[in-house]
């Protein structure tokens, strides 16, 4: 690979933590990638302590996808961490950040690759759908499977969108993402445990705040792999709490002042009282008002946690 003398390189990176299986699904995927012309890219896999046959799987696919596949080992726990170090070890003046259980469409790196260059974007984006792997359950309405990292905004580009965008398919150009600062590593999925999130979307507004342009491209296409795990309540409810924990930090970013969760709270409640009048007693409806409410109670909870340590810093 020349690298260094290609009009543009493309790090693709995937940071993993003991998910072997997938992984080995996603590795497979990019066997099939297309690489337009006046495009070169390697990939870069980032192992976060990984206890599984990670590395027997790195090592079989660095075989088949050589001689563009690499590893490196990231001992420090957490997805902002992992991905701060696939920025320090990229090649490319582009990064592109896949997650360990995607499955890549063949063009997926040619839309990228466009994208940087027609619309000067700093952040590109792309679509995502869901590939289940058992039946879905009837109480999962559309509206909240965005909490799967489902993202779709249509079929046409959009250029200085100023929505969220993804980190299972999100590329970035790597000299403006160094200079915003990385990811936040207080942010972030850790260690399998932690199902909190939000560090895409705290280093775009950092992003947008240098004036980079963020765009979607509606043919930057990937797959997400969803187990039966992640199809129950439990799960959707502790997903639904660490999104409100982690939205309070970015409102108070934004407006510079507290928001009215408490409110936001009572409205949910009422909602879920008056459901019964309203005729709105299907189970994807009432779950949705649960996620609502849950949600709040997260958004709450951090505000609270903000305004005490605000009063005691000790």
């Amino acid at each position: 690979m020349t690298g260094t003398t290609c009009p543009m390189f493309i790090t693709v990176t995937i940071q993993t933590y003991n998910r072997s299986a997938v992984l080995a699904e996603t590795l497979e995927s990019l066997r099939s990638l297309r690489c337009p012309a006046g495009v070169e890219y390697e990939i870069l896999v980032v192992d976060n302590n990984s206890t599984d046959r990670t590395p027997e799987v790195i090592q079989e696919y660095g075989g088949i996808l050589a001689p563009r596949l690499r590893s490196v080992f990231e001992a420090r726990q957490g997805l902002s961490h992992a991905r701060n170090r696939a920025l320090q070890e990229a090649k490319g003046q582009i990064v592109s950040f896949l997650d360990d259980d995607v499955v890549v469409d063949a063009e997926w790196l040619t839309a990228v690759a466009g994208a940087f260059e027609e619309h000067a974007a700093a952040v590109v984006g792309g679509k995502s759908y869901l590939i289940f792997r058992s039946r879905r359950p009837a109480w999962l309405s559309e509206h909240y499977e965005f909490f799967l990292s489902r993202l779709d905004y249509g079929d046409r580009p959009i250029v200085g969108i100023d929505r969220d965008l993804y980190g299972l398919n999100f590329s970035v150009r790597k000299d403006i993402v160094l200079q915003a600062g990385g990811f936040d590593p207080s942010l972030g999925r850790c260690g399998g445990v932690s199902l909190r999130s939000g560090e895409e979307s705290d280093l775009l507004r950092r992003i947008r705040a240098l004036g980079g342009v963020a765009v979607y491209e509606p043919r930057a296409v990937v797959g997400h792999i969803i187990p039966g795990e992640r199809l129950r309540m439990k799960w959707f409810i502790k997903r639904a709490f660490a999104a409100g924990v982690d939205v309070e930090p970015l409102r108070w970013a934004e407006a510079g002042r507290a928001c009215g969760s408490f409110v936001h709270l009572l409205r949910c409640c009422g909602s879920v009282l008056l459901s019964p009048v309203r005729g709105e007693i299907r189970s994807d409806v009432l779950f949705g008002k649960l996620l609502a409410i849950v949600g709040a109670l997260g958004s709450l909870y951090a505000k609270s946690l903000r305004l005490r340590l605000a009063h005691d810093p000790r």
